[in-house]
């Protein structure tokens, strides 16, 4: 495996990790992996780039010790509750997961049309399948992650690998960069759990760290 190739599918597990805490009510499965340890760790190489990454992989590991005592059921309860507080309740009493609200001060705001355009133009929709809005954080994140698994599948073809990381590098500017690090300070200040104040302090590290190493591979490639 090429060093590049390396760093995209690091890239492209973080954002399927994030898309994942983020995209729906914690399954059981997912409370089954914290109970028993499964959860994706990076190479701690990769923690010591960023003191907010670094920091909330630290915190999700104690959370993950102090979970070893409860039940998947007890966990994922505590999880759902805990995630209908922070996303779902009434807005003014919750921490809203959609651009639109950060950037217009409402929800299905300009950028929401901006986000769905920049789908269209990649070629992708979102599934109907899920119901939230095209500007949610786990769709932002899901764009991410398709991009790297299109550069991954053009390996020996750097056109296509320039291609996607311009895409990625747009989108980061006139979205990712504007809203997520003030999101994930907002859900990480508010009074919630061990679990979501490390996934906001993982989130925003490595957004901002990945802005920096989008900009290293444009330079390689």
């Amino acid at each position: 495996m090429s060093k590049i190739e390396g760093i995209l599918k690091t890239r492209r597990d973080f954002y399927a990790f994030l898309c994942r805490m983020y995209l729906e009510e914690p399954a059981r499965e997912l409370a089954d992996d914290l109970v028993n340890g499964r959860i994706f760790l990076p190479d701690q190489r990769a923690l010591e780039l960023n003191a907010d990454l670094s920091a909330g992989f630290r915190e999700l590991r104690e959370f993950m010790e102090k979970c070893k005592g409860k039940t998947v059921d007890e966990l994922q309860e505590e999880l759902r509750d805990e995630y209908t507080r922070l996303f779902i309740l009434p807005h003014g009493h919750s921490v809203q997961p959609y651009e639109s609200w950060w950037i217009d001060g409402k929800l299905m705001g300009s950028s929401l049309l901006k986000v769905k355009s920049e789908y269209r133009e990649a070629g992708i929709a979102k599934s109907r399948d899920y119901p939230e809005l095209d500007d949610h954080i786990a769709f932002e994140l899901k764009f991410m992650q398709y991009l790297c698994e299109e550069e991954l599948s053009a390996t020996d073809n750097n056109e296509r690998i320039v291609e996607c990381l311009n895409l990625q590098k747009e989108f980061f500017d006139e979205h990712l960069l504007k809203w997520v690090p003030a999101f994930c300070d907002g859900l990480y200040e508010w009074e919630t759990s061990k679990f979501f104040k490390s996934i906001a302090k993982i989130t925003k590290g490595f957004i901002l760290l990945d802005a920096h190493v989008i900009g290293e591979l444009l330079e390689t490639v």
